[in-house]
């Protein structure tokens, strides 16, 4: 197999092909012709070889995509040569350089055996669904595509610059979204692949803003409703998602992706605008709501898309996956809902009731037939925000039907026979497929993890010295507590020489599982991990030697792990006692301790940073935790200076969970009181500070609304079996879904 290019221009020929290669041709833009493609009428691009290969071959390495040259197979591509079209039994990518903007792409399709062909572009946009073609037919199809880099040229109230992408899921796992080529992905059974012509073309843009629910996402099993827009529209019209997973319409003005779409706008371009799961995040960090700084945001957005020429069209969220005990959907999103109508009322602005009518597609499935709708990243385990390629699918439909409903210009290129989707009567889950792209992940699309699920909130905690292993409580409020398995221990300690399991933390990560780090013993250089995905069945665990490489340290105690979004990565923070190292503090605590914090970081718990020296308040210091509060980071520390005698808790803010951290604050804790073990979460408008009063033998809790004022609210907590051996020790509170809860339950 070869590679050769044949092109029809009305303009000059350009340079011919090295004479060595055979009549086999793919898609090859070379790349001494690529500044030439916007000049250009057409390209047209053949498949076939004179004499079919035998069998299904791994493709070349000089037929790989290579930059210099300009196209290629993307990896992991194999291909069959047949007579005068090019098939596959697997999915495969193809790309080619070409300039930012609009272009129609024509595929000829057909080979000697019956097939089925499937297109996506891109990130998996869905551009042809299942083209069939009998043996020996040919047909052709067109879609048009739209292709953009981060780079914001200057346009009249635009300075120039570029998007503000996240690092590194826009530049890694989404890169194809922004890189100046087009990506083509063939998928189907025995897709069969004869010619594509590619021409550039000054078409209407469908521009999309949105959060996870509406770009493009990456792997399987997620997808989006912007993701499947294209497969219903005419060409003629480019759809341009420059939707985020985690956004909000906040989000879109500080990373200039609004400023981005008015610098491509054309006069009598459609921008849709879909935003509020994130939103709520403003809610509980004091930051706004959906009556002030929600709309006033939306307007923002109407009005500069209008000074430029565009039509805006504003989307109410899609509900989550909650049913009641009557079958009906449970609203989160209601506020944002009224809202985005409210705005829509007032402005004069087209509005898409999404959230209407996706409670409608929910209840026609049912609680357990909807969850074919949603992604299932691990067996069992349903993702009750993001949808697969089914619940998309629908979405879009609705999308579409709404989009018709404004009688908006645009609504000229919906494809035929679509735009009339009824929500109550979506299509069968049964008869309905999609062939999965090649990329899986576990990871879960940035977003507002606390408001996934219907939810409530775990405790995790020890008894006793630490032999017995992990315990969890659950509450539905924060305040009341039940332990779980009858106060059964979850998981038993193996490692470390006193096999002890303390202090146990566990955080939720963005790929869904639940990652644990603990105390391993009194006088040990190592801490505990295990990793769960439903805290019932356990990895295998293993020590991290942390402290191993610095001689006199006597110990690792009270580790905490946090998953930190900007930068992607895990934090692992725990107090150390290195001899002599702080002599200013030597014998201010107990047994020749005097603690400072270390830490680690990692992304995959395989490679860990070099330990550093995290925190240093001046004073023997232990039991840090995070906490965060009105969109502020704080970092809530003990005070562990037993002469004179202090224990107590003090917190400092902090930009960024590496630092700098401030001041520290006044002890917030009551006089008197020795604690330890603080762990802290937000819940609705209060944050609340649990802590162990370890010489009075129970648990007490602080709670604010302002990080400055604490008032004690221990005697409004139930906590389990206080007051015997068996009571609650050092915890960490995490949010949890209530599926998980429910299952722990089960598992009494």
């Amino acid at each position: 197999m070869s590679l050769s290019r044949r092109s029809l221009l009305k303009s000059a020929a350009l340079p011919a092909v090295a004479t060595s290669m055979r009549r086999f041709v793919i898609l090859a833009l070379l790349a001494s012709a690529c500044a030439q493609v916007a000049a250009a009428d057409a390209w047209h691009f053949a498949f076939g070889e004179s004499k079919p290969a035998a069998g299904h071959t791994a493709v070349r390495a000089e037929m790989m995509y290579d930059a210099q040259r300009g196209y290629g197979f993307e990896a992991g591509a194999e291909v069959h040569d047949a007579a005068s079209y090019l098939t596959s039994e697997k999915p495969f990518f193809f790309s080619a350089d070409l300039p930012e903007g609009n272009y129609n792409v024509t595929v000829t399709l057909g080979g000697t055996q019956a097939a089925s062909t499937t297109v996506k572009a891109e990130l998996r946009r869905l551009m042809l669904e299942g083209v069939k073609t009998a043996p020996g037919a040919v047909t052709t199809r067109t879609f048009t595509v739209n292709i953009r880099t981060p780079r914001i040229p200057t346009a009249a109230g635009v300075a120039a610059g570029a998007v503000q992408l996240k690092v590194p899921r826009e530049t890694v796992q989404e890169a194809w979204a922004w890189d100046r080529r087009l990506t083509l992905e063939f998928n189907g059974e025995h897709p069969a692949i004869r010619a594509i012509d590619i021409a550039p073309v000054k078409t209407p843009t469908l521009f999309l803003l949105g959060d996870s629910t509406v770009c493009d996402q990456p792997g399987e099993p997620y997808s989006s409703w912007g993701q499947m827009l294209p497969r219903f529209l005419k060409p003629g019209i480019a759809v341009a998602n420059h939707g985020e997973s985690g956004e909000t319409y906040r989000d879109s003005l500080a990373r200039r992706r609004l400023d981005k779409i008015l610098s491509a706008m054309r006069p009598g371009d459609t921008v849709l605008m879909q935003f509020g799961h994130n939103d709520q995040k403003q809610i509980k960090e004091g930051k706004g709501g959906p009556f002030t700084t929600y709309k006033d945001e939306i307007r923002a957005h109407v009005e500069a898309i209008r000074v430029h020429g565009g039509v805006p069209v504003i989307v109410s969220s899609m509900e989550r996956r909650r049913f009641d005990d009557n079958g009906k959907v449970v609203p989160t999103l209601t506020d944002y809902a009224n809202a985005a109508r409210q705005s829509a009322q007032e402005l004069r602005v087209a509005f898409i009731d999404l959230n209407a009518m996706s409670k409608s597609f929910y209840e026609a499935l049912g609680p357990d037939k909807s969850a074919a709708a949603f992604a299932e990243p691990l067996p069992g385990k349903i993702d009750n925000t993001h949808h697969n390629s089914y619940g998309s699918y629908q979405l879009a439909q609705a999308v579409l039907t709404g989009l018709r409903q404004t009688g908006l210009p645009v609504a000229a290129y919906i494809a035929d026979g679509y735009g009339n989707f009824d929500p109550a009567h979506p299509d069968q889950v049964a008869t309905f497929h999609i062939p999965p792209s090649p990329n899986f992940t576990h990871q879960r699309p940035l977003g507002d993890e606390q408001n996934a699920a219907a939810q409530g909130y775990l405790f995790t905690y020890f008894i006793g010295n630490g032999e017995d292993g992990l315990h969890l409580a659950a509450s539905d409020d924060g305040y009341r507590w039940e332990k779980l398995g009858q106060g059964r221990s979850f998981l038993k300690p193996e490692v470390g020489t006193a096999k002890l399991m303390r202090d146990p933390c566990i955080v939720r990560g963005p790929d869904g599982v639940y990652h644990m780090v603990w105390t391993t013993g009194w006088k040990e250089n190592n801490i505990g991990y295990a990793s769960s995905t439903d805290l019932i069945h356990w990895s295998a665990q293993r020590a991290l030697p942390v402290m191993a490489h610095e001689a006199g340290t006597l110990n690792a105690w009270a580790p905490e792990i946090i998953y930190d979004e900007q930068h992607s990565e895990y934090l692992i923070f725990w107090a150390s006692t290195v001899t002599g190292k702080f002599a200013q503090t030597d014998g201010s605590s107990e047994d020749k301790y005097n603690h400072r914090m270390y830490a680690t970081t990692t992304r995959d718990f395989v490679a860990f940073t070099p330990t550093r020296l995290f925190y240093d308040p001046g004073f023997s210091v232990i039991d840090a935790t995070f906490l965060r509060s009105n969109g502020k980071q704080y970092l809530l520390v003990k005070d562990e200076t037993r002469n004179p005698p202090r224990k107590y808790l003090q917190i400092a803010e902090a930009p960024d969970v590496r630092g700098p951290f401030g001041k520290l604050s006044q002890p917030i804790s009551a006089p008197g009181v020795w604690v330890e073990g603080p762990t802290a979460i937000q819940i609705g408008d209060n944050t609340i500070i649990y802590f162990d009063a370890y010489k009075d033998k129970h648990y007490g809790a602080l709670r604010s609304r302002d990080m400055l004022h604490w008032e004690d609210v221990s005697k409004q907590m139930y906590f389990p079996d206080e007051g015997t051996p068996q009571r609650i020790r050092h915890g960490t509170v995490i949010a949890a879904p209530k599926e998980l809860l429910d299952s722990l339950r089960k598992a009494n």
